[in-house]
């Protein structure tokens, strides 16, 4: 779920980065059940052959574990917002309690780790025999073997870039003794990408069959390179997080969705209808395992008969802080847009209007009374409208000023939100600003 990405982000980068690591020689020296482990096997004997192990890697890892919900805990990715505060649980079991108190060192938020741990690792071995087979497989011709090396190498950067933001320097094989400096992980994870945006087309998801493509790649470097502009390695790769941008805002096949005639109708709630709409560069999906409507109301409403959804309860409440970053004019901070608060809930002949803390709208699909769990489990990922605030904020970090051009892309975000703005006053405003003030926006 997206929100001030530049503000938002730069809170949660600077106050979670690698808050784990006092958990990661745990996770090195136990060795749990169920590892994949890369070793060099015969080649492919066909092309069907290798796809099918590239495949594996689409539900591997971090795609898995953004779509995880746990009835009983809640949301494991949710764990650096649950630590800074920002979004609150109603979950009394769990990581939840103790992240939410600051204990990391709990025995609770250590199992955690060690999932996470587990499961980008698993991830990239299963990524490393892959490359390794691919590279032998003369049976697979070689266009096939570059566009699955490109899928593979993306997935594998993915989650050596997840264990970092996570863990922070870490061994690049499991079974390793010592770990690798952060600088020379990023070296790989950037080196993966680079190759990855080589090798894969750029198409739009839906124009590449639901296959990861270059476009997705660039906005995974960009993140990159301006998580490796600030802490901890705090290396100025602002302009190549600006260039390798600058591709996708270009092609000219993304564009921000637009508002219908009603707020039913909004942008965001389009988005949360379709998960597969043309403003994003991608979408996790998962065949089985428990949706994300599941925390989109309060427990309360476990006996709320008219529900049409699972209710487990809620796990994602916006805390007063994160509310406080939304202007009162603008549309997402609306109900029933990216939160509701309450809900028609029929009593016998009554109907009844319950009220309850904001709880995730996004998650459920429908309208009004007749909201329910989607049909399929799955999750947009990059929103053009996140590609354009990570461009205004990479060319004016990277420029030391406030550039036109990052102003119109700010603009054309804010606009969206708050339409009641006059483009001409706004884009003055902002080009009156330092650089500082530009980026808190």
């Amino acid at each position: 779920m997206s929100f001030t990405y530049m503000h938002l982000s730069t809170f949660i980068k600077s106050s979670c980065l690698a808050i784990f690591c006092s958990l990661l020689w745990a996770c090195e020296k136990e060795q749990p059940t169920g590892e994949i482990h890369p070793q060099i096997q015969n080649a492919y004997q066909n092309k069907e052959e290798a796809q099918a192990a590239v495949d594996v890697l689409y539900h591997l890892g971090y795609p898995s574990i953004s779509l995880e919900a746990d009835a009983n805990e809640g949301l494991p990715l949710a764990w650096s917002v649950y630590l800074s505060g920002l979004i609150e649980s109603e979950a009394s079991e769990g990581y939840y309690p103790n992240l939410h108190q600051g204990k990391v060192s709990s025995p609770k938020v250590e199992e955690l780790s060690k999932k996470l741990y587990t499961s980008y690792f698993d991830a990239i071995e299963q990524a490393d025999t892959i490359i390794a087979r691919i590279n032998d497989s003369p049976s697979v011709n070689a266009q096939d073997r570059e566009r699955l090396q490109g899928e593979a190498k993306f997935f594998r950067a993915l989650n050596r870039f997840s264990l970092l933001r996570t863990f922070g320097a870490h061994p690049t094989a499991r079974t390793s003794p010592t770990s690798e400096t952060e600088a020379t992980l990023y070296s790989l994870v950037v080196k993966d990408l680079q190759d990855a945006i080589a090798r894969l087309p750029h198409k739009t998801f839906i124009e590449n069959k639901s296959r990861v493509s270059a476009f997705i790649a660039r906005a995974l470097l960009a993140e990159v390179y301006m998580q490796m502009s600030g802490l901890p390695l705090r290396e100025n790769k602002w302009a190549e997080a600006t260039a390798i941008l600058r591709p996708i805002l270009a092609s000219g096949k993304y564009q921000l969705t637009g508002h219908g005639s009603s707020e039913d109708l909004s942008a965001y709630n389009k988005l949360r209808q379709n998960p597969m709409a043309p403003e994003y560069l991608h979408t996790w999906q998962v065949k089985e395992g428990r949706s994300r409507a599941i925390f989109s109301f309060p427990s309360k409403a476990k006996g709320w008969s008219n529900v049409q959804t699972t209710v487990a309860f809620n796990a994602y409440q916006p805390s007063k802080l994160l509310q406080s970053f939304y202007s009162e004019e603008d549309i997402r901070a609306k109900d029933r847009q990216y939160f509701h608060s309450f809900f028609k809930v029929q009593e016998g002949n009554k109907t009844v209007f319950e009220v309850f803390d904001p709880a995730p709208y996004f998650w459920l699909t429908g309208e009004g009374e007749h909201l329910s769990a989607p049909k399929v489990n799955q999750l947009g990922v990059y929103r053009y409208s996140e590609i354009l605030l990570m461009f205004a904020e990479a060319l004016c970090q990277s420029e030391a000023t406030v550039r036109e051009e990052a102003v119109d892309a700010l603009l054309d975000v804010q606009l969206r939100a708050m339409p009641h703005l006059n483009r001409e006053e706004a884009k003055a405003e902002l080009m009156a600003l330092g650089i500082d003030a530009f980026l808190q926006k």
